[in-house]
Formats: C-alpha cells, structure tokens, sequence
C-alpha cells in the first residue's frame, strides 16, 4: 500500500466511484488567464483503482498508466483509446508515486518516493531504468538530502521535468506549516543528468496546491494541471496555471466543479492545445476510514482547439499587466479593463 494513500487516509477523504459517461466537468471561457479551455470526462471505465496515477503515451498507440499500490509500490496498465485495460508485470520493486522521464541524451529514469529504512520517513529516490519500456531499474540513489518527509505528513508526489536547457527539475509538495490548506510547491533542480538535485529558492505555488503536472515546457510557455488539498474545501479540485519560466506561475484557475473529488492529475499533449488527462477521484470526502480511489480519464482543450469561446478572447479576473499568457493576440477583461496577449522581449504576456 502506497505512503501517497496514507496521506489521504490521515487527511479522512471518501469512498470512490467509477465513472462510466461523458461528462461535462467544468468549461468557461470568463475564468482563466489562458485564453480558454475545456474539460470533458471521457466515456470510459478504465476498472482501475489506485492514486497518484502517471501516464506516457507509448508507439503501440496505447497509455501506460502507472499509480501508487500493490506489492511493488506501484501497478501498471496498458489503456486502449476505448479504454480498455490491462495488467503490466514490473521486473522489479519501484516504490510509490512513480514518474519515468526521457532525458535530454535520450536515456530514462525512474523518480519515485520509499520509505527509509529503519525510519519514519519516506524519500525521493531515482533509478536508471534497465530497458526502454522501464519495467525494472538499476540501482536508486536518493535525488537529495532534503527531499525527505515523514510518512504520514502533506508530503511528496514528485514531478520530474525536462526543462528546455536540457537540466531536470522536480516539483513537489511541501508542507512547512502543519495545518489545513497550507501545502506548498517547492522545487529542486539538477545539473547532473537527472540525478542529484539542489534546492531552488522560493515556492512555485502556494496556498494549499499539490500534485502538480507539467504538461508543457517550452521556452516562455509553460503549462501546469494541479489539484487543492483534501484540507482546501469539501472537495479536491483539478487547476491550470501557466508561466514563461516554470518557475514563477500564475494563480492557478479551477477546471473542474465540486461534484466529486478529483485529484493527482498527470497527462500528455494528443495534438497541439489538446491533452489527455488521467486523474484520481472519489464521490465524496467522508469515506470513514474505507478509502477507495479510481482512475478517471478527460480530455482538455486549449485555445483555439477548445469549444468554450473564440480563442483570441477571455474574461478573467485574475488577469495583470506582466503576467505569462499562451497566445499572441488574445483579449482578456478584467472588471473593465481590457488586455492583449503581446510578444514583449521574447515573451507573451499581457498586456492593456
């Protein structure tokens, strides 16, 4: 059983559901500072249980979906676009919360979280993997010193990322504070092929936002999907936000309503402005102790691919001058301010 569950758990979120319709979530083209977006849940039933899911889209044309469980730390499916699904044997033992990253010499590694030995704390750790599907690994190293939390604490879910210098970047949450809706993103970065990594200053999000999800990082655009903490309300919530740097992010804006939980978002890019995202849910937050969690699937559209508005207009109230935005030529409201997405200095921002 995953640490990531026992964070739930301790936290006393709900007994889940599978869901087997489409359904509209959330769409709005009056709420986000990314011109406009659109996310539907897919009408398929994956049969998948678990959290802290991570897919990667592989040459068969189906989705390696990962997620925490099982006597290996993690379980692993191959999902057909219809969503059909089917067991993956691992090689060897990975631990929880697992990503696989392509680096920049087209090597692979595995990043994961596992408990120390003879403590109470759980590390990150990260592993060459041993083929190219990445079904057993090498040895693990510990990323850093000060990637280390306790066991039952608002802790983990490491995001590796590939930034577009070539160097590796892991986000994750934090929680320097104990209390409701306190998490934080912290970041570390490396210069060492992925594999030792040091602390960067500052947080990249705050205010309770946890499991973050780059979908995109290019040079001045850069897409993140998140979710709010079990502490943040009565039910978890998948975000958007975007940056120019990946390191300074705008206020992330809500995808989805409070019907259900949603959490742990993960995804891949299917065509320009269109991700499939895979994601944690549960019907309610008050499970007694009886948690289950299932997989869920969605598709978002962004900007001119999405059906919610014109792309090259929005109204938000999160909107600043300075502040990162995706598409050149895009307006935006804010009360009665109107704005444009403008190429300033090699990078689109917004601008009146």
């Amino acid at each position: 059983m995953s640490e990531r569950f026992w964070f739930w758990l301790r936290r006393s979120t709900v007994v889940l559901v599978i869901v087997s319709v489409s359904m509209l979530l959330f769409a709005s083209s009056s709420a986000s500072a990314i011109v406009s977006w659109q996310i539907t849940e897919d009408s398929v039933s994956l049969g998948l249980s678990g959290v802290s899911p991570f897919v990667e889209r592989l040459s068969t044309g189906s989705d390696r979906v990962w997620r925490s469980g099982g006597l290996n730390g993690s379980e692993v499916s191959d999902c057909t676009d219809a969503g059909v699904c089917t067991t993956v044997t691992l090689g060897t033992r990975f631990g929880s919360d697992v990503s696989i990253l392509t680096l920049a010499d087209g090597s692979r590694r595995a990043y994961f979280v596992e408990m120390i030995q003879g403590t109470s704390n759980k590390q990150v750790y990260s592993a060459p993997c041993s083929t190219t599907e990445c079904l057993s690994i090498g040895t693990k190293v510990a990323t850093s010193s000060e990637m280390v939390g306790p066991q039952n604490a608002a802790w983990g879910v490491p995001d590796p990322v590939l930034l577009p210098d070539g160097r590796v970047r892991i986000n994750i949450v934090e929680s320097p504070v104990d209390g409701s809706c306190l998490e934080k993103i912290a970041s570390y970065i490396s210069d060492s092929g992925g594999v030792t990594f040091t602390k960067e200053s500052g947080w990249r999000l705050e205010g309770g936002y946890v499991d973050t999800e780059v979908l995109r990082a290019k040079t001045g655009d850069w897409l993140m999907i998140t979710s709010n903490g079990p502490g943040c309300g009565t039910q978890q919530r998948l975000f958007i936000t975007t940056s120019i740097d990946g390191l300074t992010w705008s206020t992330p804006i809500a995808l989805t309503d409070t019907s259900k939980s949603r959490l742990d978002p993960t995804g891949f890019e299917i065509s320009t402005d269109v991700f499939r995202i895979y994601f944690a849910t549960s019907a309610s937050t008050k499970c007694g102790g009886n948690c289950v969690y299932t997989i869920a699937r969605a598709t978002l559209k962004i900007g001119s691919n999405s059906a919610v508005g014109p792309s090259t207009s929005a109204s938000t109230t999160n909107v600043k001058v300075g502040q990162a935005c995706t598409k050149s030529g895009a307006k935006a409201t804010s009360g009665k301010t109107k704005f444009i997405c403008k190429k300033l200095k090699g990078k689109l921002v917004w601008s009146k």
